[in-house]
């Protein structure tokens, strides 16, 4: 009898053991979770120092963080750079109050609601069927009876 009493204390002995190594592997990965949102938030504050930073003194920095600056300004260079052959590529333009990304030939922004610069009239090649508006001097589609460039009715 000696013998089972041994081995159920030895079993209940080892079961807690097993527990006690349990809770702690628990509290230690929540903990660590903790650990991890902190450095998160440490290395969201810091990102938000060097973007205030930046936006106050980009043009007079610190000779210190001056190559920094300057790297920011080259990377916002080349991202203004690729977004422009992205709108040729769409056939757009931006717009010059806001820079959004507008449809070329458009005459008001859509975000900002700005007056864009018509793109120069082309000299309509003069033909007998071909008709242009007296306005604008856009080509007429057949039978149009208002421009598709400025909204004035035909003649």
């Amino acid at each position: 009898m000696a013998f089972f009493e041994d081995l159920g204390k030895k079993v209940t002995q080892t079961s807690q053991d097993a527990i006690k190594k349990t809770k702690i592997l628990a509290e230690t990965t929540k903990i660590n979770s903790q650990i991890s949102a902190e450095k998160r938030a440490i290395s969201d504050n810091f990102s938000k120092i060097g973007e205030k930073y930046f936006e106050l003194f980009a043009e007079n920095p610190d000779e210190n963080l001056a190559v920094f600056v300057s790297a920011v300004k080259e990377a916002q260079t080349k991202i203004n750079d690729y977004e422009e052959q992205i709108n040729k590529l769409k056939g757009a333009e931006s717009c010059p109050s806001c820079g959004a990304s507008v449809t070329e030939g458009s005459l008001f922004c859509t975000s900002c609601g700005a007056k864009l610069t018509p793109p120069p009239a082309e000299e309509p090649v003069a033909s007998p069927e071909v008709k242009t508006c007296s306005g604008c001097g856009a080509v007429l589609a057949p039978g149009a009876v208002f421009c598709s460039g400025c909204g004035q009715k035909t003649e």
